[in-house]
């Protein structure tokens, strides 16, 4: 990738939930888009077909191509969106829709659209921006496995369910010690693991785009109460909730 100041940020901000949001067919004809789905359904027409962004995806538009996006009526799209200039096609390039399965993406995104906000220096946003670009093509030249990258969405997805071993065992029509064996021999971690890893990303996101207290946070992400979710917090990033909030 090339260095942060080869890219120059146009725009970002976020789009909140509204069943009736829809964009007409437009396209960008000086600068690339990618949109970050944060929650909801976004529905995506090109002159190569259509698809359905849920949260966890990330979408990719290069300067000159048409394109419509329809929020569903049923699960409303909430997004970031950033307009940039540059060499956005890197090696290999960019894909017109790519997981960003542990919402590293996504938390680079939130960061860059706030610091825009608070009127941060230019060159920050761009090193950002920079960041997130080159965290997509790593993925691209570095895939993850398919099986372990629909489980690991649905986790996400139902991360606030009481879940065991057992039942991901059964979801996985697998013996408890072959899943195990085979989910930490992809993810480098056990599945255990990677729900509380996942509860707590989905805790911290609540925390840093909503105003809910922490003991609304806690049962939303599956991490029980407040004492246990702060608990948590401050083992795995070093920090309380508050603390994090604050900064």
């Amino acid at each position: 990738m090339p260095a942060h100041h080869d890219y120059r940020l146009r725009y970002c901000g976020e789009i909140a939930k509204d069943p009736r949001w829809r964009m007409a067919p437009h396209r960008h004809a000086q600068h690339h888009e990618l949109i970050v789905v944060l929650d909801g359904e976004l529905l995506l027409r090109t002159v190569s077909g259509e698809l359905v962004a849920r949260a966890g995806d990330v979408l990719f538009y290069p300067a000159g191509l048409t394109h419509e996006e329809i929020s569903q009526p049923r699960d409303p799209a909430r997004t970031l969106f950033i307009a940039f200039t540059g060499r956005a096609a890197a090696t290999p390039p960019l894909p017109l829709r790519a997981a960003d399965a542990d919402g590293r993406v996504k938390q680079l995104a939130w960061w860059l659209v706030q610091d825009r906000h608070r009127h941060r220096p230019a060159a920050d946003g761009e090193a950002l921006l920079a960041a997130l670009l080159a965290e997509l093509t790593w993925r691209q030249t570095n895939p993850r496995d398919p099986w372990l990258e629909e489980l690991t969405d649905w986790l996400r997805v139902n991360c606030a369910r009481k879940l065991t071993l057992a039942e991901l065992a059964r979801r996985a029509r697998m013996s408890r010690f072959a899943f195990i064996r085979k989910f930490k021999r992809l993810a480098g971690r056990t599945p255990m693991a990677e729900l509380r890893r996942l509860r707590l990303l989905a805790a911290r996101d609540l925390l840093l785009s909503s105003n809910l207290p922490l003991k609304a946070i806690a049962p939303r992400a599956g991490l029980g109460d407040e004492y246990q979710c702060s608990k948590l917090f401050r083992r795995h990033f070093g920090l309380s909730p508050r603390q994090l909030r604050g900064r």
